[in-house]
């Protein structure tokens, strides 16, 4: 009865083997034959053929570790920058959520209220978008 029953094919190495055998491994990420599992090198462009290669932005000449760290600080600063608003439906207030605490409150656009923050007393912005309202 070993060797009976419905056969598969392995992704990593491509031979066939019997399905039951087949075993998930760890660093694959994916139900590999036994021969696979075993750490025998049948094929060791398998593991290499199998890895995801993560595509990267152009970048100009001369751009380097500093320049990326730059960028992704900037991204960070701005989004920290913005108190988030969103509508609430059914009514003319607005969901603020404060850039400085994270603290979420209801925001009167038309009667700018409240002024400041509830929890942490920090200027509310002024909502510039006015598709929310």
């Amino acid at each position: 009865m070993m060797g009976q029953g419905v056969k598969a094919k392995c992704k990593n190495c491509g031979l066939e083997a019997v399905a039951d055998q087949f075993k998930l491994h760890y660093q694959l990420r994916m139900m590999v034959c036994p021969a696979c599992f075993s750490g025998k090198p049948q094929k060791k462009d398998g593991i290499l053929k199998n890895e995801v290669k993560v595509e990267e932005k152009k970048r100009p000449p001369g751009w380097d570790a500093e320049d990326e760290y730059l960028e992704k600080l900037s991204r960070m600063k701005q989004a920290e920058n913005q108190a988030q608003f969103s509508k609430i439906p059914g009514t003319d207030q607005v969901r603020c959520k404060c850039a400085q605490c994270k603290y979420d409150f209801k925001y009167d656009p038309y009667k700018r209220m409240p002024l400041k923050c509830p929890y942490c007393d920090v200027d509310v912005p002024r909502l510039k978008t006015f598709n929310l309202l």
